[in-house]
């Protein structure tokens, strides 16, 4: 519930301030963050009350957005000549959603207002859906760093006109299962253009058996006092370009704690222990500024103080210390790809042609060579058999299915 809560937090946040980095640059207040658990473990119960206030908001903002546009409309069909033009209702009210296109995001902000978010609890649909196919995956990436980095849109289609937005936020959390990753981790260009480095991930370790106890999140003081901090936030109008908002600083104390974990990860990353993740310890710093802003910002602060500028550093380092055992493997792909295709096979009654895994199995494993690795894993643990060209898993009895 923490994690869902500071990442929706720097969803309203990125709207209202600008954080000074130890660079000197004002980032914005922007996260990115993937958490990745099992299927029970909770993701969508912490999830549902952190984003309530947003969706509240947004279903009632949408609503009179529509019956104004509906007026608007409507005023345009019976203008007469001569007559001044309807008012326009204004930009689009939608904050957060659960899917994207590169497109339909640049027409999202193009439309619509300044700070957005893509949060979602199934988000094997963003990173298998059409943004992160091979073909679109580079395109993705490179456009969310740039947004990431400096919330700038500049697109110049033929017959599509022109795009240029200054000052947009985007802020995302992605929730995914370990088998719904797929291959997305491992892929070399993601991690070389700086796509994941810029995400903070929470990998926490499976949970145990749980013991029942009664709790609603309405009866919590902590939350309903969150969920009133964001519709108190959510009241405030917006602006069209958020790069000319205030700009929160560290302060003397903090810029010494800051600077102290920024030569810590300078050493790791580029002649430590960090030198496997040296692109995601880089960015660490940046990083701790950002979470420290967020949390500035949200309790009313201008400043980020020594403490906040502690949580901070304690939030990158513990992404830093889940990416580097995330990784860990990543020089051995080929067991996540033998588990991708087994549970894919186990779903097929019968068997499957070797043509049919390439043509219609998992997109991750449509590359011949790595279909070909996948077999042999499998093979070699004894868990397909092979007819001619065909192929189908062992160890499964659909009949009992």
């Amino acid at each position: 519930m923490l994690a869902c809560s500071r990442i929706a937090a720097s969803a309203r946040r990125g709207e209202r301030a600008n954080v000074r980095t130890l660079a000197g640059n004002a980032a914005p207040l922007s996260l990115y963050a993937l958490t990745v658990a099992n299927s029970g473990d909770g993701k969508d119960t912490a999830d549902r009350p952190a984003l309530r206030p947003i969706h509240d908001h947004q279903r009632e903002a949408g609503k009179r957005h529509a019956q104004d546009m509906a007026a608007y409309e409507d005023a345009k069909s019976q203008r007469k000549k001569g007559d001044p033009p309807p008012d326009h209702p204004g930009p689009s009210p939608y904050r957060i959603a659960a899917d994207l296109t590169i497109e339909g995001m640049r027409r999202s902000f193009a439309e619509g207002i300044a700070a957005q978010g893509i949060f979602s609890t199934e988000a094997g649909a963003v990173l298998a859906g059409h943004a992160m196919t091979p073909e679109q995956r580079t395109k993705t990436a490179a456009n969310l760093c740039g947004l990431w980095d400096r919330g700038h849109l500049s697109v110049v289609r033929a017959g599509g006109g022109r795009t240029e937005r200054y000052g947009v936020r985007l802020s995302a959390h992605l929730l995914i299962q370990p088998a719904a990753l797929g291959d997305v981790l491992a892929d070399e260009v993601l991690s070389g253009i700086g796509f994941w480095p810029r995400f903070l991930l929470a990998w926490p370790a499976p949970l145990a058996p749980r013991v029942f106890k009664p709790w609603r999140p309405e009866n919590s003081p902590a939350i309903r006092q969150y969920w009133a901090d964001c519709t108190r936030l959510l009241s405030r109008p917006l602006p069209d370009d958020c790069d000319g908002l205030p700009v929160i600083e560290l302060d003397a104390q903090a810029t010494q704690r800051v600077a102290a974990f920024f030569e810590d990860m300078e050493q790791q990353g580029r002649m430590g222990a960090l030198r496997e993740v040296q692109p995601f310890a880089l960015r660490a710093t940046e990083q701790a500024c950002r979470i420290a802003g967020v949390l500035a910002c949200f309790a009313g602060a201008d400043v980020i103080d020594d403490q906040t500028a502690v949580c901070g550093a304690a939030l990158s380092a513990h992404s830093l210390d889940n990416w580097q055992a995330a990784l860990s493997g990543k020089a051995d792909p080929a067991p996540v790809w033998a588990l991708t295709l087994y549970r894919w096979l186990v779903e097929r009654v019968g068997w499957v042609s070797l043509r049919d895994v390439s043509r219609l199995g998992p997109n991750s494993l449509r590359a011949l060579d790595r279909r070909n690795e996948a077999i042999d894993r499998l093979e070699a643990l004894d868990l397909v058999e092979f007819d001619g060209g065909n192929i189908k898993a062992t160890g499964v009895d659909h009949a009992r299915r």
